[in-house]
């Protein structure tokens, strides 16, 4: 591993371990994109899946009393089938307009958030169900399930150790699903593991700081920093979906190719001498 790459690497888990040591998600979706620029996605995922997971190992042993148990149940519990519906749903709907939906909704919910419009009651039960489903599903299809529960959590009036216990304790679960899944698909390669470890400094370093600024900073700072990880979540989710987008809008090469064979084969049967009519 040349210096340049150790160093994104590093910087990527750093930004990981902070932003989720402070809020309580988004450490993936702002540290893949990094970790993109210089590894190929084979690569960067399964480190990426390592890393988060062990940040949430260290906030939920941190933060384990602050766990609200049934909202933990309620959330994994309606994720579990969404999971499922998840995987066919990518089957039938490209991932970049499922990445353009979730962009949608997630910055939508932070513009009414900063308007003022908060509501007067709590996001009740349903929409619970409908959050955790929703994260099952997008985690499965894109890899992305934290935004949407962070939206129905962070409106339930917890203080802030709360919604990151609760969170972190959603996200280790299904990141334990995911890891073991790639390791069973050969994912989780050598490379791998030595990556992951030479960023385990720097994400620990992250971890330690964000829970530091956590604890000086009040409710109410805590409240805007979830939404601006929110946005930059979103963003990030909407420019992934906008990519992929014009890439599945672009013609292939595969396409490009084939269309100048047929172009030349006309061109060769045009310019051909008349053959003989058959006589018996």
């Amino acid at each position: 591993m040349v210096a340049s790459q150790w160093f994104i690497l590093s910087l990527a888990a750093f930004i990981g371990g902070f932003t989720q040591g402070l809020t309580g998600f988004g450490s993936t979706l702002l540290a893949l994109p990094l970790l993109a620029l210089v590894m190929d996605l084979r690569l960067a995922t399964p480190v990426c899946c390592l890393l988060a997971v062990s940040i949430n190992v260290v906030l939920t042993s941190r933060l384990y009393g602050h766990i609200r148990w049934r909202v933990l149940l309620l959330l994994f519990g309606a994720a579990l089938p969404g999971m499922a519906v998840g995987v066919r749903a990518l089957e039938v709907v490209p991932g970049h307009w499922l990445k353009l939906a979730m962009a949608s909704v997630v910055l939508s919910f932070v513009a009414v958030r900063l308007r003022g419009r908060r509501g007067r009651s709590r996001p009740g039960r349903g929409l619970g169900l409908a959050a955790g489903f929703a994260a099952g599903c997008m985690g499965a299809a894109i890899g992305v399930n934290g935004p949407i529960v962070a939206m129905w959590v962070s409106r339930q009036g917890y203080d802030r150790d709360t919604v990151r216990a609760t969170l972190t304790s959603f996200f280790l679960l299904a990141g334990f699903g995911v890891v073991g899944a790639q390791s069973l698909v050969g994912l989780v390669t050598p490379e791998v593991l030595w990556a992951y470890l030479a960023a385990l400094p720097a994400l620990l370093l992250g971890i330690g700081l964000g829970l530091a600024g956590c604890g000086r900073i009040d409710e109410g700072r805590f409240a805007r920093a979830v939404l601006l990880v929110l946005v930059l979540s979103g963003v990030s989710i909407l420019l992934q979906g906008a990519w992929g987008l014009v890439r599945a809008s672009a013609p292939s090469q595969a396409w490009l190719g084939a269309a100048k064979r047929v172009e030349v084969a006309a061109e060769g049967a045009r310019m051909a001498p008349p053959s003989m009519p058959y006589r018996n």
